[in-house]
């Protein structure tokens, strides 16, 4: 079972309970995973399939920094607290070392015991006040937070990634707020500006999850491991998350209205086969010049290559491109004139 429900906020309303395109009613058998969404809330889903290995490299520099920063703050707290304690017996009426006697002191040395003390509180404020909350967030913040979702889930090859809007929400992608101008779904402005950049391929497929947190999207970690649990029970199948966004339509006459899903998966299949059908003619191309083994050979190496720890990293795709160069100069072919005679490789791996 998924773990307890979060509490929803209230529904945005909308002008009308019509789904506005590309979006269409959500499937039946996510309604558990949805009943863990917030209904204000716009939500992006999408499977992470970078390696295990390089999505532990990157979880570990936060987990790092937060305790470092867990360390600083429980040492402050540790000297500052008796501190403050003993200004408050003073001021009480209990004198001690903090106390400061205004009769007896001269103005110069009462302005800077002052000044120290107010910069004193006002140093302590600002590290407890904005870095406080950032281990706090990170190890126990309810209902989910980083450390439990990597607690239940693990360091996975294939992960499912559950982006929640930022700052904006369910209202606005629908047109429903104050002043809008009733533009909703694909029309919506924020279609534009926050959903498809948030979509966009090539950044899904070189950023891991954790790295995709932004102005327009957090991460919700209680929906991922949410999520996790229910495919690993079969309950649900990875195809409907490979890449989808859902949102709530209200209704305006009170009722309960339901959550649409756009399956944005769709949008990369045809560019998936026209990569199929260019490694196809890659593949004859090279054959009918009797260089059958060099497609192999450079299959080798971007599996070589893309598999390697740390993930098919731009500085690895370049690196990777010189050998591809240097691989086919050593069998006597130009590989730039060879991939301009096949229209570019423009969606095939490594490029």
């Amino acid at each position: 079972m998924p773990p307890k429900a979060k509490q929803r906020t209230l529904t945005p309303s909308s002008k009308s309970a019509s789904i506005p395109p590309p979006f269409s009613a959500a499937p039946s058998e996510l309604s558990t995973l949805l009943s863990t969404f917030d209904t204000a809330s716009v939500y992006i889903i999408h499977a992470d399939n970078l390696p295990a290995a390089h999505k532990k490299s990157i979880f570990i520099v936060p987990v790092l920094l937060n305790l470092f920063f867990t360390l600083i703050l429980a040492w402050r707290a540790y000297h500052a607290l008796p501190h403050y304690w003993a200004i408050i017996l003073s001021f009480l009426g209990n004198p001690n070392d903090t106390t400061i006697h205004y009769d007896s002191t001269p103005w110069g040395t009462l302005i800077w015991k002052v000044f120290k003390r107010m910069l004193l509180f006002l140093a302590d404020f600002m590290l407890f006040r904005i870095v406080g909350p950032w281990p706090w967030s990170f190890f126990v913040e309810s209902p989910g937070n980083p450390v439990s979702w990597r607690w239940n889930v693990g360091f996975r090859d294939e992960e499912v990634c559950v982006r929640q809007s930022r700052g904006w929400g369910a209202a606005d992608l629908l047109g429903a707020t104050e002043g809008a101008s009733g533009k909703a779904g694909e029309d919506s402005p924020f279609f534009k500006t926050r959903i498809l950049p948030a979509l966009e391929k090539e950044r899904l497929r070189r950023k891991t999850g954790y790295l995709l947190m932004d102005a327009s999207f957090d991460l919700d970690f209680y929906g991922m491991v949410a999520a996790t649990q229910l495919l690993d029970k079969e309950h649900i199948s990875i195809d409907i998350l490979r890449k989808s966004v859902f949102v709530y339509i209200g209704n305006e006459e009170g009722e309960e209205g339901e959550w649409a899903m756009w399956d944005c998966s769709q949008l990369d299949r045809g560019s998936e086969s026209e990569a199929r059908d260019k490694v196809i003619l890659f593949k004859e191309r090279l054959t009918e010049m009797g260089k059958e083994n060099l497609f192999f050979k450079w299959v080798e190496l971007i599996q070589y290559e893309s598999n390697a720890p740390g993930g098919f990293t731009p500085e690895r795709q370049v690196a990777a491109a010189e050998k591809v160069k240097k691989m086919f100069a050593d069998q006597g072919v130009d590989f730039e004139d060879f991939s301009r005679e096949i229209g570019g490789l423009d969606g095939m791996p490594g490029t």
